[in-house]
């Protein structure tokens, strides 16, 4: 257990520093487990979540697909067109574009493909992309909260508490949109003078053929008509009897088949280090799990929460979003769900407790860069494009968001389920 811990605690401390890729650290942390003798390495394998990867897997494959169309490019134009070119208007759009399509695809994949659109419909507006981008990662990481295939820490506890598509959404959704609703109303006081366009900036935009950014059509036909399909599939997924990760796979090759695009290119752009990362943070925790370690941290949590499962929840909401601002959400995720097991075996239905550790991970991960995958992939893209990010800056808005939004996932827990 004091190895387990051990190597566990450097590889975290490692992750959060970030001076090391975090595919390495938990590659190697979870070769670690298995060569000083923590677990055997059968036990190792048995604890690497294939749903999880195969469903990431699927829906980063469907998306590199999707993006060839140009579709995010039109629904982009489109938007700042819709508000006649109106800056803060445009700002409000795109996050709402966002956050819906963090919904139903890895946000990460969405975001990568939102920044450089993003930078785009800026410089034709003349307007700094800097609040741009923090709304757009902050609505990802709500939008992100609704769904099961929406945000990986969601795919985690999906996985472990074998939650379906549907009653994710029902139970969680209703967080994501109230949460928007602050998210714009916070934009308006941040930003509403920030982003002021030109009228002839504004005329340009207009002026903008929108529908050639669309490069295939048939291809856009193609993969509407599939993503349709692996929608529904993923609702209906428990009268199938077959898991969403699945489903994901299948709509991929069907979808890489029907176009005729070689499987190489798309395979490619699939994030491997981010599967790799999965595969290692699974084995680091199994350790965790076949020491005892997770058995120690549930009894600590009984014992501050007093043994009520309200309590409980409440400090899974906040202590999960203050771990998740602190590190990335995905490990911290993988590491509850072992504790909160112990919780909610034996009890009838889905322990609330499930989507109190899923929204505190979700809308904690908004609070710094190093929150969740998104915040890191659109500073470092930002940088990129020549638009510096530093932490205070995001920090300054990104902990009052989170904060805001988990009073609002307290309020929800408390009222639906206690």
């Amino acid at each position: 257990m004091a190895i387990a811990v051990v190597i566990f605690v450097i590889a975290y401390a490692m992750i959060a520093m970030g001076r090391i890729p975090h595919v390495l650290i938990a590659v190697l942390g979870g070769m670690a487990m298995v060569f000083l003798g923590v677990m055997p390495g059968h036990e190792a394998l048995e604890h690497v979540n294939l749903e999880v990867i195969l469903l990431l897997a699927g829906m980063m494959s469907l998306a590199n697909v999707f993006a060839r169309t140009g579709a995010f490019d039109w629904a982009a134009i489109k938007a700042a067109q819709l508000v006649r070119g109106d800056g803060f208007l445009t700002l409000c759009l795109l996050s709402l574009l966002t956050a819906v399509s963090s919904a139903f695809l890895d946000n990460v994949t969405v975001v990568v493909l939102a920044v450089p659109i993003t930078i785009s419909i800026c410089r034709a507006l003349d307007v700094n992309p800097v609040p741009f981008f923090l709304a757009q990662v902050f609505a990802s990481n709500i939008g992100g909260v609704s769904t099961v295939v929406a945000d990986p820490p969601n795919i985690i506890i999906a996985a472990a508490a074998d939650i379906g598509f549907l009653d994710f959404m029902l139970n969680a959704a209703p967080v994501g949109i109230v949460s928007m609703g602050v998210l714009l109303v916070a934009l308006y006081v941040w930003f509403r003078h920030q982003v002021t366009a030109a009228p002839e900036n504004r005329a340009a935009i207009l002026a903008r053929d929108a529908n050639s950014a669309i490069t295939d059509k048939p291809l856009l036909i193609k993969s509407g008509i599939v993503f349709g399909f692996t929608v529904v599939g993923f609702l209906v997924h428990e009268l199938l009897h077959v898991g969403p990760a699945y489903i994901a796979v299948t709509a991929a090759a069907v979808l890489v088949l029907i176009s005729r695009i070689d499987p190489h290119e798309v395979l490619k752009q699939v994030e491997w280090t981010t599967l790799a990362f999965f595969i290692g943070l699974f084995v680091l925790v199994g350790g965790l799990e076949y020491t005892g370690v997770t058995v120690e941290i549930r009894e600590w949590l009984i014992d501050v929460s007093g043994g009520s499962d309200r309590n409980l929840a409440f400090l899974l909401i906040w202590f999960g979003g203050m771990s998740s601002a602190v590190i990335d959400n995905v490990p911290f995720t993988a590491t509850m769900v072992e504790v909160v097991k112990g919780f909610s075996d034996g009890s009838s239905g889905i322990s609330p407790l499930w989507w109190a550790l899923a929204l505190g991970a979700d809308l904690g991960g908004n609070a710094t860069i190093v929150g969740a995958s998104a915040n890191v992939i659109v500073v470092n893209l930002a940088r990129a494009g020549g638009y510096p990010i530093s932490f205070m800056q995001f920090l300054r808005y990104g902990a009052v968001i989170s904060v805001l939004t988990l009073i609002v996932s307290t309020a929800y827990v408390w009222l639906r389920y206690f």
